[in-house]
């Protein structure tokens, strides 16, 4: 095919007087294919209509049709349909002609809803992977709280996302905050909603509501599936994720925790907030918040009950803790604080005694005052423990040894000689 602009030249050639044989000894073309430009209708050659390829789909676009219609647009679904009636094609062809026809989603539009200072406060957990605590790996929570007005926020790293840690984490939040807010907004976390009913009615954690009540503020639950109604909390958690934990090292849980307060203090609530254009620092000595004397007295330990041993222990998490020798045989109850101490107090409450918790295994915490009045010296009471606490660690790694009778070799000899 001549292109398209020598074709040009040939019949401009013609239109001045040129013969057609001389055209053609002039570019050397066939006197026939000059004579087929020349008498051409027009310069650019007619276009014969592509045929159009037909695809395996094609016989079952009209059953595909109806089905989206009647508000079917999973592709799976109709790919499963259109199979048991002989598409032979792939399931990736019905994805895209679902795709491109699939109704668009009207916009959402949204209103940004702002409240009153000191009125309402959102709580959220963010989850950062593992950590290693007093030997052994963690999940690693982040509790994150941020009020409205203000948009001041706190965040403090656990290895619990339980009710007792739940509730020491608003503690250290209206600490640090230094108050507490009238209502608080949650997602529907176990450690603040049981369930819902038919009639989506909540029904609320009974510690939880216990600690609302005693702190005064009510706790919200948000619809389910709205994680816009807490969106200053979830925007909190990624700039926690994305502001202070990239490229962050430390020790331990300790450290991790004395950081993001560095990082709350010099960084997050100093900057001026992008949706409020001020300070949170500076809006949060206008908040005026609630008092959180009554909220800072309750009682996060966590509560249990053991029998003490006739030699004076109760036994918690695999080790042992001495009690007063006047308590042996005794119910008592036990109480675990948040600083890792051991409160061992009697059936009415009386407080006993008070050991760290132990962080191994078979371990002992012994207070040798524990034992006076029975006439048994310091250092025996030392000692005792050390030998039973070795006798613990035997029976428990190897099984008790048969008993042998253990003869002299002469009674064998003797046998051997009366032998036949």
């Amino acid at each position: 095919m001549l292109a398209l602009e020598e074709r040009f030249m040939i019949r401009e050639m013609y239109r001045k007087g040129v013969s057609i044989s001389e055209i053609a000894r002039q570019t050397g073309r066939d006197r026939k294919t000059i004579r087929q430009v020349v008498n051409a209708p027009d310069l650019l050659p007619p276009r014969h209509p592509r045929q159009v390829k037909t695809c395996k789909i094609d016989p079952y676009v009209p059953y595909l049709e109806q089905r989206m219609a009647e508000g079917v647009l999973n592709a799976r679904k109709l790919y499963g349909e259109i199979l048991t009636q002989g598409y032979p094609g792939k399931e990736s062809k019905v994805r895209e002609f679902v795709h491109e026809r699939r109704p668009e989603k009207e916009p959402l539009g949204s209103v940004r809803f702002e409240t009153a200072p000191g009125e309402q406060g959102q709580v959220d957990w963010g989850s950062f992977g593992f950590i290693m605590h007093h030997g052994r790996s963690y999940r690693l929570y982040a509790f994150v709280m941020t009020l409205g007005w203000s948009r001041a926020c706190y965040v403090h790293f656990t290895i619990s996302s339980d009710t007792t840690w739940f509730i020491r984490c608003h503690l250290h939040a209206f600490t640090y905050l230094g108050g507490v807010p009238k209502r608080l907004l949650y997602d529907n976390l176990k450690s603040v909603v049981l369930g819902r009913d038919a009639e989506d009615v909540v029904h609320w954690n009974p510690r939880f509501l216990d600690f609302a009540d005693l702190a005064g503020f009510a706790p919200q639950a948000c619809k389910p599936y709205r994680p816009q109604t807490k969106g200053k909390v979830e925007n909190g958690v990624k700039y926690v994720r994305g502001n202070f934990w990239p490229g962050l090292h430390f020790r331990d849980l300790d450290d991790l925790n004395a950081q993001a307060l560095t990082w709350l203090n010099t960084t997050a609530n100093p900057r001026v907030h992008g949706t409020t254009g001020e300070v949170p620092f500076t809006r949060l000595r206008s908040e005026g918040l609630q008092p959180a004397d009554k909220a800072l007295g309750y009682d996060t330990s966590v509560r249990t009950t053991r029998r003490s041993s006739k030699d004076c222990f109760i036994s918690y998490y695999g080790n042992l803790y001495s009690v007063p020798a006047a308590y042996a045989r005794k119910t008592l109850q036990i109480k675990i604080t948040e600083a890792e101490e051991l409160v061992i107090c009697s059936e009415v409450g009386q407080e006993l005694a008070r050991h760290r918790i132990l962080l191994g295994q078979q371990e002992r915490s012994v207070q040798t005052e524990h034992y006076q009045g029975l006439g048994i010296p310091v250092l025996r009471v030392e000692q005792a423990s050390a030998v039973q606490e070795i006798r613990l660690a035997d029976r428990t790694m190897f099984w008790d040894a048969p008993v042998v009778e253990v003869r002299p070799l002469a009674v064998y000899d003797q046998l051997l000689g009366e032998a036949p």
